[in-house]
């Protein structure tokens, strides 16, 4: 039995986002905030450590096509509108060999689109290609909802109320999905 290699997703994260950089400091606080949570979930649902350390890598990982897109108030000054750090975390992330990794980047806010939002920054991939699928998918995604990029409320955890109005927002007609993990993954 071979021991299983472990992913080193700073250097990942620092080929794409310099730690001096503006933007990174944000980025390394909601993914780590992401991932915490994440992890506590993995832990309650019993997952073995190779999901929790697959949960682990992939939280860490998930935001990282932020660097290609165009959003001043965390710092990103890309060319794309900011759904597509969707679809081109995707992309760096396949570029590195991380196919599993890369399908979280592309699915992990799959909870809060619609048809109709991907159509108006102009992605025409269908809905279903960013609808999380696995466990794992499905808890970062849920995670992902409770914690901002935005500093000013980068540090503070989003009540199961505002996480669910977050939806709500945005696709009303996957709260129900919602409540439906909030109750698989013991979030109240």
């Amino acid at each position: 039995m071979g021991v299983e290699s472990v992913l080193d997703y700073f250097s990942i994260i620092h080929r794409y986002l310099a730690p001096d950089s503006t933007a990174y400091p944000l980025y390394l606080i909601h993914c780590t905030l992401v991932t915490k949570l994440a992890l506590e979930i993995a832990e309650r649902l019993e997952l073995d450590a190779a999901a929790q350390r697959f949960i682990e890598e992939a939280a860490m990982l998930h935001d990282i096509g932020i660097v290609r897109t165009q959003m001043p108030v965390i710092f990103c000054d890309g060319a794309l509108p900011y759904l597509y750090h969707l679809t081109e975390g995707c992309k760096l992330l396949e570029a590195e060999g991380l196919l599993k990794h890369a399908r979280v980047a592309q699915t992990h806010s799959g909870i809060v689109l619609t048809a109709e939002r991907l159509r108006s920054v102009g992605l025409t991939a269908d809905l279903i290609h960013f609808i999380p699928r696995s466990l794992e998918e499905k808890i970062i995604n849920f995670a992902d909802l409770f914690y901002s990029k935005d500093s000013a409320t980068l540090w503070r955890e989003r009540s199961v109320i505002e996480a669910r109005n977050s939806i709500g927002k945005f696709a009303p007609a996957n709260l129900a999905l919602f409540d439906e993990w909030a109750t698989t993954f013991g979030v109240n």
